[in-house]
């Protein structure tokens, strides 16, 4: 006898009936893991934070949908006439997947390009609402939980749609027309020249005298104490320099404001409004915050509250009619969206954009000086972390990639390094790009970026703008240095991948056998290395992958794949001799800057090694920044920020960036009659 169809059968009975549950709960458990982790991504680095919420993002509407989806077919087999109470509860749960649909206020777009999608989730609302006023229509009958459905439903749609308004304002081209000014015509030339023509008619010889200024209009009112509230600046100059995420110009008004605060601020207030900026910025592109604040988003919110409050309280008295298991799944649901309503409140409400409308900001008191109840919910971790961005910078080293060199201070990650290895020689690869992707997920170390080194990054900053010129790739101290120390000649053109790799690997030789050894810079150079392997597209454009891997393969064939000690490795390519420039001994066929970088880290070791290097990589960094798009910056807010960002901003502040296009304003001519 065959039993398999008989097991078929039962199967197809158990899951049919446990399907919609879990699907229910499934959802669920999603947007409680989405509301979690959400805002976490603006100040973690950790590895399993990005590929959860992007899994949980995806398939959140997916399950949503599919729930609801389960429910309609359920219910269109059902004769009206004939539909049982188990039906009823069920048509019940359809307004809550509208809510699931809607997501939680903490994520509204895993990425950037996400925000373009609005007009696809506005269809989905149009037609996920449809399917569920068609379950319930089909199920209707004369009960109270029916009528209690409509309140649940209000809150659903209200939810749902408050997600597909905030990606449409977050979108490229809304978002830009919605900071886009008046047109503005300017002095009236028409008339002014009408008025020079009746007086020459008149007689009178007319000339153009002195030209007057105008007087534009500030945004920004004069300060002169510097110790005012960080967070009210911010938000102030958030108004103002929000518009380079639109790729907008800002007027030589802004500009001058800018540049006379920021130029009084210490590294450490000028670093914190740029983060705070920033961290608005994020809020922006990712959340529902700035929805929140509005009258629109606040009557929202009362309207979704209120009706899940009050549905809660009136099906304590209608459960008993109905199967104890949709009862327990339905409290379920009731409770999980009063939870996420309330969680999501408590995270508005430390947020930066509620301090500044309040005027008090927790996120500088000591944590002994917080309520209790706050700290506790600080302490467990049970609300985002009072950071704005990670302050971490990612760190990859070339040498030690080609000597397979195992930092001492492995990341969570990179527990088992040797088994790592193990597994590499067990495969035996050779596909250079194969290892180095292996080693940017398995060997990836981040390190903090110290009150130190921003201190410098702002001196220079400060210190160019003064001088009033942008950062340009002739004026580079990388770019003199290299030519000096006879790597190219003096009317080649050097790449800015090429400084990179070459900076790099000599900085690493003259860290081994040089004194006065800085960190900072030995931080920046891995910093810059790590953005030319992990995110070439920040950087300008060129062929930095095949530089890199031509590069690995030269080092690895010198060391002659043996594993060594950095220090050894470092002395070894120290001690080489280079007497003659490698392009002209290898051609160029080869993209190899092995001993290019030799060659000039032995002119380094002749002169004032840290002062000339740091300035280098200084020069590297702030030119970098500058010619990063802002839309690369603003993907990478929601990574847990990056360093390059907040130099960007910086840059902006003090006038270094190309958004400052209109040099003169309003000017008001004067006729002169003689």
């Amino acid at each position: 006898m065959d039993i398999t169809p008989i097991l078929s059968n039962r199967m197809q009975k158990i899951w049919n009936a446990v399907e919609l549950r879990l699907l229910v709960l499934l959802s669920l458990f999603f947007q409680f893991v989405l509301i979690f982790t959400g805002n976490r991504r603006k100040y973690t680095r950790n590895k399993w934070v990005a590929p959860i919420l992007w899994f949980c993002y995806l398939a959140a509407d997916s399950v949503a949908t599919l729930a609801l989806g389960v429910l309609s077919q359920a219910e269109g087999d059902s004769d009206k006439n004939s539909v049982e109470a188990k039906h009823t509860i069920t048509v019940f749960w359809a307004p809550f997947l509208l809510m699931h649909l809607g997501g939680p206020d903490t994520i509204t777009a895993y990425a950037l390009a996400d925000n373009e999608l609005w007009s696809r989730h506005l269809l989905s609302l149009i037609s996920q609402v449809v399917v569920s006023i068609y379950v319930y229509v089909r199920s209707f009958t004369r009960v109270p939980l029916n009528f209690l459905w409509l309140a649940i439903f209000a809150a659903g749609v209200v939810k749902y749609g408050e997600r597909s308004l905030v990606l449409y304002n977050a979108s490229k081209n809304r978002y830009r027309d919605s900071l886009i000014s008046r047109p503005d015509p300017g002095p009236n030339y028409a008339k002014f020249v009408d008025e020079a023509t009746s007086r020459e008619e008149e007689g009178y010889r007319v000339e153009l005298g002195n030209l007057v200024p105008g007087v534009p209009s500030s945004t920004h009112e004069a300060r002169e104490d510097v110790d005012c509230d960080v967070l009210a600046m911010a938000n102030e100059f958030f108004g103002t320099f929000k518009k380079l995420f639109a790729d907008l110009i800002l007027s030589f008004q802004d500009r001058e404001e800018s540049v006379s605060y920021f130029t009084n601020l210490s590294s450490k207030q000028a670093f914190d409004i740029v983060e705070i900026e920033l961290g608005l910025v994020y809020d922006l592109f990712y959340t529902k915050s700035f929805m929140l604040f509005s009258k629109k988003g606040f009557l929202c919110r009362v309207v979704s509250c209120s009706a899940t409050v009050v549905t809660f309280v009136l099906f304590l008295f209608l459960k008993n009619n109905y199967p104890e298991t949709e009862v327990i799944i339905t409290f379920v649901l009731l409770v999980g969206a009063i939870f996420l309503e309330m969680y999501a409140i408590l995270v508005l409400f430390l947020s930066d954009k509620m301090m500044i409308w309040s005027g008090s900001d927790l996120t500088t008191r000591p944590k002994e000086k917080l309520p209790r109840f706050i700290s506790l919910l600080y302490r467990f971790r049970l609300v985002p972390a009072r950071h704005r961005w990670s302050n971490l910078v990612g760190q990859y080293n070339i040498i030690d990639h080609c000597i397979r060199y195992t930092p001492k201070r492995a990341t969570k990650v990179n527990r088992y390094p040797e088994k790592i290895d193990r597994c590499i020689a067990y495969i035996k690869y050779q596909n250079l790009y194969i290892r180095q992707s292996l080693d940017v997920i398995f060997r990836f170390e981040s390190k903090s970026v110290e009150p130190g080194l921003k201190e410098q990054i702002f001196k220079t900053i400060k210190e160019r703008a003064v001088r009033g010129g942008r950062i340009k790739v002739d004026s580079f101290w990388s770019n003199d240095t290299l030519k000096a120390a006879k790597c190219f000649d003096l009317n080649d053109e050097i790449e800015f991948d090429q400084r990179i790799l070459i900076w790099h690997m000599a900085t690493d030789i003259c860290s081994q056998t040089a004194e006065g050894v800085s960190k900072d810079c030995i931080l920046l150079s891995n910093y810059m290395l790590h953005l030319l392997i992990a995110f070439p597209f920040m950087l300008p454009s060129g062929i930095g992958q095949i530089r890199f891997q031509d590069t690995c393969a030269e080092t690895i064939e010198f060391f002659d794949n043996q594993r060594r000690l950095r220090e050894v490795a470092c002395k070894m390519l120290s001690a080489k001799k280079v007497k003659f420039r490698p392009s002209d001994v290898k051609g160029d066929r080869s993209k190899s800057l092995l001993f290019d970088a030799c060659r000039l880290a032995d002119y380094l070791k002749r002169q004032n090694t840290w002062e000339i290097v740091t300035q280098a990589w200084l020069d590297m960094l702030l030119f970098a920044a500058a010619q990063c798009s802002w839309s690369d910056h603003a993907d990478k807010l929601s990574q847990g920020g990056e360093l390059l960002t907040h130099v960007w901003l910086l840059m902006a502040h003090f006038g270094m960036t190309d958004h400052f296009q209109i040099s003169k304003g309003y000017i008001r001519a004067k006729l002169e009659l003689k």
